[in-house]
């Protein structure tokens, strides 16, 4: 019931999944997804309440708003390309989320699910803390909302390669813009596999995403796209 535990284990995991990635060239292989599974078994093997690894593993949780603040770093070093670049990826990013917003809404109203649920998985494609924020402020569900987070980011770096050899895509902004909107901070690590022009372009995508897709949501809100239909 220690914070060392928690936090101790998700270190320990974490340069582990980095380490066999280093190792292996398997695209598909993701040391989120890995860190995910590896501490889940090891609380269920066992048999550690979840509430005993929260204590210290809140504490990551907490990290991830302030040291977003390190991807300020390269994206002034690539400042002047930012600037000539503007306007196109202003654009991008608030129609990128936009069309993440729409994607799940259209596909979870053909699925029949029912409108908590919506609530739940709009926030997808934002980083985990704003995903948490706009959840909350549209009265989702958290838990099932960071899990979609997760899910759609470790998707996303994973199918990167595949998309961008697909539609020929090349250009490293592109790639870094793409990234950042739709797979928030798993993506952005990707982008960084690229160069850290696509780093740079992908941090800056997650703070424009995330604060797009909260003007959206409350103006899905304010159409009454988010209530509850009466039957």
């Amino acid at each position: 019931m220690t914070p060392l535990f928690g936090l101790g284990l998700t270190m320990i995991v974490g340069v582990l999944g980095l380490y066999i990635k280093s190792k292996v060239s398997w695209n598909l292989f993701n040391p989120m997804l890995f860190s995910i599974v590896l501490i889940i078994t090891v609380l269920v093997t066992f048999n550690i309440p979840y509430e005993s690894y929260e204590v210290g593993g809140d504490l990551i949780l907490k990290m991830l708003g302030p040291i977003t603040v390190v991807l300020a770093v390269p994206l002034y070093q690539h400042h002047d390309k930012l600037k000539k670049h503007a306007f196109a990826i202003l654009f991008g990013v608030i129609f990128g989320s936009l069309s993440a917003l729409v994607s799940v809404y259209l596909f979870s109203l053909v699925l029949g699910l029912d409108m908590t649920l919506i609530k739940s998985l709009l926030p997808r494609s934002v980083t985990t803390p704003i995903g948490i924020a706009s959840s909350e402020m549209i009265d989702g569900l958290v838990g099932l909302t960071v899990l979609s987070i997760v899910i759609t980011g470790t998707f996303g770096a994973i199918i990167a390669e595949w998309v961008f050899k697909i539609f020929k895509i090349d250009e490293p902004i592109a790639k870094g813009v793409s990234l950042g909107t739709s797979a928030h901070a798993i993506g952005t690590g990707r982008a960084f596999e690229y160069g850290t022009l696509e780093g740079a372009m992908s941090g800056l995508s997650i703070a424009i995403a995330g604060v797009s897709t909260i003007l959206w949501l409350l103006l899905f809100q304010f159409l009454g796209f988010l209530e509850v239909p009466i039957t």
